[in-house]
């Protein structure tokens, strides 16, 4: 029996094939079938960001963000118990309000937030919250091995917008829209997203 693919791809693969077809889906996944829960991380990081190019080649980018947004839901359901936590935090305090300040007073490890009116920012700070400082520019194990110098599509990065929209609409208990400003991974000092409350 062979070793199995690496399952965040397979989930990434349904995404790309519901919304683009099979196709599709074939020519973006190229490779994919050499990539393990085991292969190195840096190798990891290298086939997602060469996916990424196929997939901004091959298809839209209202689709592309569609697919990407969708593994962020698969992401935020496999990380429910971090979404959980803070719907319980949320749930100490008598007002939106009150919980949003106290979470700007004490964000979550590796995150900053800062309120204007009626947007929240959320940053991802990974380069400060690892050790040694700047290790890594993604949480995200697909592409925590990515090397300094090397940068991925924002395209991938709507896979946090995804994550970013499931976490506030679970602590929030309604839709919001959430607007991917900047990327670690695609060249920022860190990942920036706007909520709108």
């Amino acid at each position: 029996m062979g070793v199995a693919k690496h399952g965040m791809l397979l989930a990434m693969e349904k995404c790309v094939e519901h919304f683009a077809g099979k196709t599709i889906a074939t020519k973006v996944m190229e490779g994919s079938e050499q990539i393990t829960e085991k292969t190195d991380k840096r190798k990891i990081a290298e086939w997602v960001k060469g996916a990424m190019e196929r997939l901004d080649a091959l298809v839209d980018e209202r689709t592309r963000v569609q697919i990407m947004k969708n593994c962020g839901y698969n992401c935020a359901e496999v990380n429910r118990r971090v979404i959980e936590r803070a719907v319980a935090r949320r749930k100490k305090y008598k007002s939106v309000d009150e919980f949003l300040e106290a979470e700007q007073r004490k964000p979550m490890k590796g995150t900053r937030l800062a309120r204007e009116g009626n947007i929240l920012y959320q940053f991802y700070t990974p380069q400060e919250y690892t050790r040694p400082k700047g290790l890594i520019r993604c949480y995200c194990d697909l592409v925590s091995g990515l090397p300094a110098e090397d940068k991925i599509s924002i395209t991938y990065c709507n896979c946090s917008k995804g994550f970013v929209e499931k976490f506030w609409e679970s602590v929030l208990e309604r839709p919001v829209e959430v607007d991917l400003i900047q990327s670690a991974v695609s060249g920022a000092k860190e990942c920036k997203f706007a909520i709108h409350l």
